[in-house]
């Protein structure tokens, strides 16, 4: 009996044994996947479908010295044209929340959205409509009697389900309501059954888009854009922005203005080998007395004027847009304009992903510099020349177009971008660590220490490159 309980305890502690190494075993495989899975967040989630939904971020965002912030703190934002959005709700919602749940996976925080559009014929069978209207070719369409519910039914799908703020584009043809007093109706309703409530989840209103095309014309256009502005700003708390007149001038819309963000258009030239419109907006990232600029239609696939389908640069457009101080980007495309294509098909949008992983969320508040000057943390070469960019000097093989970055305490920024086949040369300006950043995976090209006076040559690489680090005393080379 004795016997048999001794063989009946030296089983059970075997199988005792024998189950913890299998918990142990178990425990040091999901340890591997988590510690794997970080890394794919990390590296792979720029593949379209690679992910969750992420999390919504929650509180009202305000604007704190030219970045954003919610109650989860400073973030970049990140956004997207979705023109037909509204359209799709009340026509096509599996369409809509594929599309959303696709945006929302690729990292965009943002979608843009018109509120009512359909006075060009180009706009036919996708009106938006919140009263009923004639058009510019004569064809009589009538309110959506449910546009309303529509809107707000928009709102709270996209910031519930997928954590995707609204920007409302409120008169995107405002032909459809020529008169003041019809408009000023318009933004009532806005506010009280649309807005109030929902404040956390709108990220910015604007009040109209290209207004001096678009319902707004000369200067009486202005005064009216300029008084909708302090309307709204006064009624609520969410961020207001006027319009892009990119064709006039910025001052006269934003010259002492209600709004506390700037939307803007920015060039489309794709002149200095198509990196033009990736670095058009520094002018107009740090003005004082005027609020801070959204790049808020720029050049992309299937964008009209102009077109741009590169990775590349597209993702440096936003990381330049961020440096120079600008706190919200737009991703512009066909898909999300007239929406014939589909967001999965569409050039570069899933390249974004490590963008916002790379870039400290709270970099458009960081102190700026071209590159050049006193501040940056490197001499620039191009043709041998110190501080030239290749602009200057068109026929050098080596250089680049420009290498601007921001600084925080020791830390900086960098962004070599346009580089020429050649490489790039850069000099330390003092002892410093850095990280070589490939844009579109996230991953460490290269790691080093240098001293004041070392020399580097980046590759030319992908074309542009992230530079992350910080000043270090006595560095070695």
């Amino acid at each position: 009996m004795l016997e048999c309980s001794r063989l009946a305890a030296g089983a059970c502690a075997a199988a005792v044994c024998d189950l913890m190494k299998r918990v142990h075993f178990h425990l040091r495989v999901v340890l591997l996947l988590w510690i794997l899975g970080g890394v794919a967040v990390t590296h792979a989630a720029g593949k379209a479908g690679v992910g969750d939904v992420p999390l919504k971020r929650s509180g009202l965002v305000r604007v704190v010295e030219h970045g954003l912030q919610d109650d989860g703190g400073p973030f970049l934002g990140l956004g997207v044209s979705y023109f037909p959005a509204l359209w799709r709700c009340r026509n096509d919602r599996p369409r809509l929340e594929q599309d959303l749940a696709f945006l929302s996976r690729q990292g965009f925080n943002y979608y843009r959205l018109l509120s009512m559009v359909g006075w060009n014929p180009a706009w036919s069978g996708r009106e938006i409509a919140p009263v009923s209207f004639t058009n510019r070719a004569g064809k009589l369409v009538a309110a959506w009697p449910d546009y309303w519910k529509q809107l707000g039914e928009l709102i709270d799908l996209g910031y519930d389900r997928y954590g995707l703020r609204a920007q409302i584009t409120v008169f995107a043809d405002a032909q459809l309501m020529p008169q003041p007093p019809d408009r000023l109706t318009h933004l009532h309703r806005l506010l009280d059954e649309i807005v109030r409530g929902r404040e956390a989840k709108i990220i910015l209103i604007e009040v109209a888009n290209e207004a001096w095309q678009n319902g707004f014309p000369g200067e009486a256009g202005v005064r009216e854009l300029r008084e909708f502005t302090r309307f709204l700003g006064a009624r609520t708390p969410v961020l207001i922005a006027t319009t892009s007149n990119h064709l006039d001038d910025f001052a006269k819309l934003y010259a002492r203005s209600a709004a506390d963000i700037a939307t803007w258009h920015f060039s489309r030239d794709r002149a200095d080998d198509g990196w033009k419109p990736v670095y058009d907006c520094w002018e107009l990232g740090l003005r004082p007395g005027f609020p801070p600029v959204s790049s808020n239609e720029p050049i992309g696939p299937g964008a009209s004027v102009a077109g741009e389908t590169s990775s590349i640069r597209l993702v440096m457009a936003a990381a330049f847009a961020y440096v120079a101080k600008l706190p919200m980007y737009v991703f512009h495309s066909e898909a999300g304009v007239f929406g014939t294509t589909s967001f999965a098909g569409t050039p570069a949008i899933a390249d974004f992903h490590a963008l916002r992983q790379i870039l400290p969320a709270d970099l458009p508040a960081w102190q700026r510099n071209d590159g050049k000057e006193a501040d940056a943390p490197f001499t620039v070469f191009a043709g041998g020349q110190p501080d030239r960019y290749v602009t200057a000097i068109p026929a050098s093989r080596d250089g680049c177009v420009r290498n601007v970055g921001s600084r925080k305490g020791n830390r900086f920024v960098c962004l070599p971008m346009g580089i020429r086949p050649a490489g790039l040369q850069l000099a330390a300006r003092t002892g410093l660590a850095m990280d070589v950043i490939h844009p579109l995976t996230g991953n460490i090209f290269r790691s080093v220490k240098l001293k004041a006076g070392e020399r580097i040559v980046l590759p030319p690489g992908p074309g542009a490159w992230i530079l992350l680090g910080h000043e270090v005393s006595g560095a070695q080379g």
